[in-house]
């Protein structure tokens, strides 16, 4: 085989597995959005009716079952590699360290502003659910598979800034099925919801720079929990 011919078979070879790769990634997210849409709209009702504590840890289980397990069960057995180190947990972790620390400044001095200009008061007294569930939990669950699964499987294929763009759109798309719930949609709310939904597409793609350039998950795994804890204490 010359060379001109191995090259045309690589380039095939190349084009076959990005057409893959792109099917992979739409059927997992669909299966995903299914499967977390029951939770939101249907299992939820029963679990509003739990007790704090056996509620907040169901939830858990529930979430961890749904967005993490399935994740790492794919990177293993599909495509055949170590899942943490895929994903980005176990490397950079200094580094991811160092950007972690200049956020969190911005979030200190954003903490800062509310008090001392808005005169904005801090209310630590959480429940069970929200600490574990929105302030520990979500920050691994999610930047798993939105940052670590979904962009780095899209940036297989395409730019990191369409791909930046893709993986925010599908995450805005999975707060969808509780904003029905709760009836975020009536037109009464829906202002608000466009304004949130705003509001976290403009954070996704910060948090895929701030992934892009640091290179570890654990960077936005913990800015993104400080930022839920944020929000919820000035709530």
């Amino acid at each position: 085989m010359n060379y001109r011919s191995r090259v045309l078979e690589e380039k095939g070879e190349f084009l076959i597995a990005a057409t893959t790769n792109k099917n992979y990634i739409w059927l997992y997210f669909i299966a995903f959005f299914f499967f977390w849409s029951i939770r939101e709209l249907w299992l939820v009702q029963f679990l509003d009716l739990m007790e704090p504590v056996p509620r907040a840890i169901i939830s858990a289980v529930i979430k961890i079952g749904i967005w993490v397990i399935p994740v790492v069960l794919l990177v293993k057995f599909v495509d055949k590699v170590e899942p943490f180190s895929y994903l980005g947990l176990r490397h950079n972790f200094r580094n991811g360290l160092k950007w972690t620390g200049w956020v969190s400044l911005v979030l200190l001095f954003y903490v800062v502003l509310k008090i001392t200009v808005l005169g904005d008061t801090i209310d630590f007294q959480l429940e069970v659910n929200e600490w574990l569930n929105v302030v520990l939990l979500v920050g691994i669950t999610e930047e798993i598979v939105f940052r670590g699964f979904l962009l780095r499987k899209l940036m297989e294929s395409f730019k990191f800034g369409i791909a930046n763009t893709i993986t925010s759109l599908l995450f805005v798309s999975i707060h969808f099925p509780i904003w029905i719930y709760k009836g975020e949609f009536e037109f009464s709310n829906l202002l608000v919801t466009m304004t949130t939904i705003l509001s976290i597409l403009v954070l996704s793609i910060l948090f895929g720079i701030i992934y892009k350039k640091s290179n570890s998950l654990w960077t936005v795994i913990i800015i993104h929990s400080l930022y839920n804890l944020i929000v919820l204490i000035f709530n």
